[in-house]
């Protein structure tokens, strides 16, 4: 389906367990990272990851944060905290699904975003940070003009006019800290997990995260494991049992 975002249209996936339960169910909500290149026809990204929580009898909610994939306009973290608004309110006012139980998983950049709305939204009743920032502007270039050119090679910005105020929509990437706003989503538990083996991400990112956090709170070093999570063949039953204990 597509949800509407002020003008932008954002592409979302519901996925609920088959057959479909006559009572209310939780609800998780996964968000992508920045996309490291262009997309590959061969990588199913995070579908299998959702099959799975439906197969635990949850509903699973994944979407393209707007500039990625066929979400429309460009990558712009103003508008990414603006989308996981507005998905969800969709997931909150959805039939069938508990709004008392919507839980969130964030990933590399996107894990920024959902400790922001996690933040000041305590619909979001757990999070789990992979891969994830203390500090997007610590592993970010520091010239603009530079990250522009990136994404604009790889397809994240599509109009050549965007944006409009380059030091502006630079600043928005810079001000994604969840350092600093992780404190205070206690008493909802959150856990961090981190390869240590991640170039993209130091896992001291992690440990910062991890000592800010007020408790519940719980940590998972992976060893070995480098940056995309999602493909480390451990992630998936790290994710179903720590959604076994809070949902």
């Amino acid at each position: 389906m597509n949800l509407t975002q002020g003008k932008t249209q954002i592409q979302t996936w519901l996925y609920f367990p088959e057959p479909k339960p006559v009572c209310l169910i939780p609800a998780v909500i996964i968000c992508h990272g920045i996309p490291g290149g262009a997309p590959d026809p061969n990588d199913k990204g995070y579908l299998p990851l959702a099959e799975k929580i439906t197969e635990k009898g949850l509903c699973c909610i994944l979407f393209n944060f707007t500039g990625c994939g066929t979400s429309e306009c460009s990558i712009d973290m103003f508008m990414w905290k603006l989308d996981l608004d507005t998905v969800l309110d969709k997931v909150y006012d959805t039939p069938g699904i508990d709004p008392k139980s919507i839980h969130c998983i964030g990933f590399s950049a996107g894990g920024t975003v959902a400790a922001h709305v996690a933040l000041y939204d305590d619909r979001i009743k757990s999070l789990m940070l992979l891969a994830t920032p203390a500090k997007l502007s610590e592993i970010l270039p520091k010239d603009p003009q530079i990250m522009k050119d990136h994404f604009s090679s790889i397809g994240l910005i599509k109009d050549k006019d965007t944006p409009k105020d380059l030091q502006l929509w630079y600043n928005g990437f810079c001000q994604m800290s969840p350092v600093y706003w992780i404190p205070y989503i206690s008493p909802r538990p959150i856990a961090i997990v981190h390869g240590d083996n991640d170039t993209t991400v130091p896992v001291e990112h992690a440990k910062r995260l991890y000592n800010h956090a007020s408790y519940p709170k719980e940590i998972i070093i992976l060893e070995g494991a480098t940056h995309q999570l999602r493909k480390d063949e451990r992630i998936t039953d790290i994710i179903l049992n720590w959604l076994s204990k809070v949902v």
